[in-house]
């Protein structure tokens, strides 16, 4: 089970020592939130930062694009030295040009593609056998104090399913409102790594954040 703390939520001002907490806490990956006031209403990170986190961190670097035509971000990420990218499959109609140009970086970048919640899964048919990370968005992305929405549930159990029949090796992603509420819901239908950001770093200490979704998942 892979828990990605997502560093949007978090305060920057502070971010040094929160990493450090994160990594006596067993974090070893985390989610970037790259968004650009286009494709959602929000700005989020960029390759910049990412570039600087890779050089000063041993994290996991899981980069999520967020972004109007990703073909043409891709580059600065690989650049970047993220661990993995994930696109958007709603946001480009140059999926397998992404793909492949990700998998030829030569530098061992894993590639994921994220669906919105509307999204059916069947659309990705012809993709999930080239992919290392398929995320299912439990809310409508970059929108404020959205809940979570349980019918993005059988999508994962679907994704499950068709990653079992055809033997593939994609890791099943949840982001979206994750709470100690819905994980275990979200890890029964079949996810194996979780995002989280508002709930790990709003209000209560991380610490103990992380540890009541530790629990939930038991």
């Amino acid at each position: 089970m892979i828990l990605s703390p997502s560093l949007f939520n978090s305060d920057l001002y502070q971010i040094k020592e929160t990493l450090e907490n994160l990594q006596t806490l067993g974090i070893r990956q985390l989610h970037i939130d790259v968004m650009d006031n286009h494709y959602v209403p929000n700005l989020g990170f960029n390759a910049s930062f990412v570039k600087n986190l890779k050089a000063h961190t041993d994290f996991i670097l899981d980069c999520h694009l967020m972004v109007e035509k990703p073909e043409l971000a891709i580059v600065d990420f690989i650049d970047a030295k993220a661990d993995i990218i994930t696109f958007h499959y709603e946001a480009t109609a140059h999926h397998s040009y992404i793909i492949n140009k990700i998998k030829n970086s030569n530098i061992n970048i894993k590639v994921g593609i994220a669906i919105n919640p509307c999204t059916p899964v069947e659309n990705l048919k012809l993709l999930l056998p080239q992919v290392d990370q398929v995320l299912v968005m439990t809310v409508n992305p970059g929108q404020k104090n959205e809940s979570f929405l349980p019918f993005t549930l059988p999508k994962i159990e679907q994704l499950k399913s068709i990653k079992q029949i055809g033997n593939y090796h994609y890791d099943i992603q949840v982001d979206g409102n994750i709470s100690d509420q819905n994980i275990s819901s979200c890890v029964t239908a079949g996810a194996n790594s979780i995002v989280s950001g508002g709930f790990i770093f709003n209000n209560n200490p991380l610490e103990s954040n992380i540890e009541r979704l530790k629990a939930a998942i038991k």
